[in-house]
């Protein structure tokens, strides 16, 4: 498949070539850009206040990353941003934490703790996470609470992509190629990446910008699996943009966009193998490899993820001659994905079908009024509705690695032919050994006013006081386990109607000084919330699926300043968060399957520092770090792990009577939060210099450190500390640029999660077998990138 796409790019590449040239004509008087002597760090804009601000005045904690990172940085997706942003941590199915707080699920039927956010909408599914950049102008992490501003409440924080806008009056465009090498075991994967933008002036007063990306990669694990089957092991993306800016004058401006984005393949998402296969595991002998370097994914059953993502939206503003601002958002996003995964990674039939159908609409609508900012009084109100419909379809089973000359006779019946009065015949025939299958809709509304107002109470001192009172309401229709199965996962036969409300007001106070024109101090206290949700798994016949809100409290201090002639920025933020009624995902060994619910309390506090430095002509100097203490308070329920002791599990519930069972649950207060990291820190090098008057040589180095990450409760669910170097080494003109870089240079293998495979964990005694799950940060990166400007 790559050979082809290579081909592709190479001959792309060629048809270019001759707009690359007449740049370089058009471009030979224009030297290359190195930076001067006497410049500072420079400005960076972001919107993390729903208004245009230069970071250094924003009294919170903001990591920025801009569109000349990215590239130099070589991050192609929101995965990559972890490695620039140390508060944010990434784990599997689309899953982000930030400061530690996360939701740890890959259920569908609650909202992220951490939001995501692209060109002013809220986006309420996981699988937009899923998306390659192409066209950024900036990603903004905005640590802690974000709600109060950001169309949906985010307990934790939110992540702010913005693209970048269409040119008025200029006809420009880019283009750039990648190819990679990937370290991985028996064969290297390869992959390539191919994006396209082209900026059309339509009239003295419009553009259009169209954007288009191609990425195909091989799996970050080697593949042995069954060939005739269907297996689609690498990932595959097409993406387009277009969006049009029309400014008839200085007061009125209509932004149009439409996306769509396609996706096939499992690499990214599951990319598993066995980290260790437990005394007395039921894989036993059959030569499955594993170890903490394992790279080698089994299957004899169909692998394959095929998803579409893709919306319209219109941001119209007008600002009166008093300098207020009104301003419209509506939009319109849809998914739909269907994926099949061999959940037991091996050549059996263990766990061979875990399998999703889902269909997936939001529409939103923000009306929002903007004072002027400058003035004594400064601030923002409006109004905000949210609907989303998600429909899904699941599918779970296997035959537990059950002799298969016995499975169709009584009493297990599987695929059983011969239909008739046991034990001579089978008076059913079931689809598989073990099973679940379910189907639901999840309905949700969500109506909300807010506003935030700023007042000078001095000069140099701001008094700023927000609120937003929110209404949500939710319904689920939930059918579970209507097929015929040997062993049912969960409730046979068991609908669910239930609906579901809640009202919440969130708010924010503080204070900012502007000590000097380069120096910020801010502290500020606030309330979080996210929406309630439902389990898309019934614990027991009739039981209530709602799952109540989660409510985080907290506040932040912190100093921003310039110092030597803005030549060095510096930020340093303290934080302190609690939240209540964390909305928590647990393994229920009875059922063999997953519950949701609120089952905590818990506590993230720590610091936040960055700076950057202009140290010498063309060199920039920068870091960031977060040290956060993420922990459970209170956690009645947690599930024991396989073969656990401490905590009381796995005594008997009654010394006299071993019937009732043993103990399998545990409160969890003081353990660490999963997705949370103690320590992290990245430290970054650039350097550019002047090879002739009108090229540059670039240089960037990167490091990465992370301690030690949590992925479950237990040793054996720790992730080790992690460091990595990058680096980049490469030429520009005005007219196009070149470079070779690595990623994870020493290869430090690390997964993104470790967890319990539930068939051990489901055997009496329990064993404890981990699989693992890798990403594209994982291994080694070695590529080349090319690009042009035209």
């Amino acid at each position: 498949m790559f050979r082809t796409s290579i081909q592709a790019a190479l001959l792309m590449g060629a048809a270019l070539a001759p707009l690359a040239a007449a740049s370089a004509q058009t471009a030979a008087s224009a030297p290359a850009t190195s930076a001067a002597a006497g410049e500072g760090t420079g400005e960076i804009i972001v919107t993390a206040q729903r208004r245009s601000e230069n970071v250094m005045k924003v009294p919170l904690s903001v990591s920025v990353v801009t569109a000349e990172t990215l590239g130099k940085r070589g991050v192609n997706d929101l995965s990559g941003i972890t490695k620039l942003a140390p508060s944010l941590q990434v784990a599997q199915d689309n899953t982000y934490s930030i400061r530690g707080v996360g939701t740890a699920t890959f259920a569908t039927t609650v909202e992220s703790s951490v939001s995501q956010m692209v060109d002013d909408v809220v986006l309420g599914n996981g699988e937009f996470a899923a998306n390659s950049f192409y066209d950024l102008e900036r990603v903004e992490v905005l640590n802690g609470p974000q709600g109060l501003l950001f169309g949906k409440n985010a307990s934790a924080g939110l992540i702010n992509i913005t693209t970048a806008k269409p040119k008025i009056g200029k006809l420009e465009g880019n283009a750039d190629v990648e190819l990679v090498t990937r370290d991985r075991p028996i064969k290297k994967g390869q992959g390539i990446q191919a994006r396209a933008t082209l900026n059309l002036p339509v009239s003295d007063t419009s553009a259009l910008r169209l954007n288009a990306i191609y990425s195909g990669q091989d799996s970050i694990t080697y593949p042995m699996v069954n060939a005739n089957v269907r297996n689609d092991m690498g990932i595959r993306n097409l993406g387009l943009r277009a969006k049009y800016l029309w400014q008839p004058d200085s007061a009125l401006s209509v932004y149009i966009l439409g996306d769509y984005n396609r996706q096939r393949g499992v690499s990214g998402r599951y990319d598993i193998t066995y980290r260790q296969i437990g005394a007395g595991s039921a894989y036993t002998g059959l030569g499955l490899p594993s170890g903490i370097n394992n790279q080698i994914f089994q299957a004899d059953a169909p692998n394959f993820r095929d998803t579409e993502t893709g919306g319209a939206q219109a941001n119209i503003s007008y600002t009166f001659d008093n300098g207020v601002q009104l301003i419209n958002i509506a939009a319109w996003k849809h998914m739909t994905t269907a994926f099949t995964f061999d959940s037991d990674e091996t050549p059996y039939n263990f766990f061979n079908t875990n399998s999703s159908h889902q269909k997936y609409d939001q529409f939103s609508e923000e009306l929002r009024l903007a004072l002027p900012s400058g003035n004594r009084i400064s601030g923002q109100a409006g109004l905000y509705y949210f609907h989303s419909q998600l429909n899904q379809q699941n599918l779970l089973g296997g035959n537990n690695g059950f002799p298969s000359f016995l499975l169709p006779t009584f009493p297990f019946c599987v695929g059983a032919t011969q239909l008739g009065a046991p034990p001579a015949a089978c008076p059913v025939s079931n689809t598989t050994f073990l099973g679940q299958d379910s189907r639901f809709t999840l309905k949700q509304n969500s109506f909300a006013g807010f506003g935030q107002l700023s007042y000078g109470l001095t000069d140099t001192l701001k008094a700023t006081a927000g609120g937003r009172v929110t209404y949500d309401k939710a319904s689920i229709d939930l059918l579970e386990n209507t097929g015929n199965y040997f062993v049912t996962l969960g409730i046979p036969n068991n609908r669910s109607i239930q609906k579901t409300d809640a009202t919440n007001f969130s708010y924010k106070i503080g204070l900012d000084w502007q000590v000097t024109p380069a120096t910020l101090i801010y502290g500020f206290y606030g309330r979080g919330y996210k929406g309630p949700g439902f389990s898309n798994t019934a614990p027991a016949p009739g039981a209530n699926l709602a799952v109540r809100p989660e409510i985080s409290k907290g506040g932040e201090i912190g100093i921003k300043t310039k110092l030597f002639d803005n030549h060095l920025t510096l930020s340093l933020a303290g934080f302190y968060t609690r939240y209540t009624d964390l909305q928590v995902q647990s393994w229920i060994t009875a059922l063999r399957t997953f519950v949701l619910a609120n089952a905590a309390t818990a506590t993230t506090k720590g610091i936040d520092a960055s700076f950057t430095a202009r140290v010498a002509k063309g060199l920039t100097l920068s870091g960031s770090a977060t040290y956060a203490d993420a922990k459970y308070d209170n956690f009645p329920g947690a599930q024991c792990y396989p073969t656990q002791t401490s905590q009381g599990c796995g005594r008997p519930i009654d010394p006299n009577d071993p019937s009732k069972g043993f103990v399998s649950d545990f409160n969890a207060g003081g353990y660490q939060i999963p997705l949370s990291a103690r320590f992290s820190t990245t430290l970054g090098a650039d350097y550019q210099h002047a090879l002739s008057d009108r090229m540059d040589g670039l240089i960037s180095l990167s490091y990465y450190h992370r301690s030690s990450l949590s992925a479950g409760f237990g040793p054996a669910f720790q992730i080790p500390s992690w460091d990595t170097l990058d680096a980049t080494i490469g030429i520009k003109t005005a007219a196009f640029n070149v470079a070779l870089f690595c990623k994870n240079c020493t290869n430090a293998i690390r997964p993104i999660s470790i967890g319990s495979d539930g068939g051990d964990a489901s055997l009496n005694p329990a064993v404890l077998t981990l699989n693992q799950r890798f990403g594209y940060n994982s291994v080694r990166t070695i590529g080349v990138r090319a690009g042009i400007n035209f």
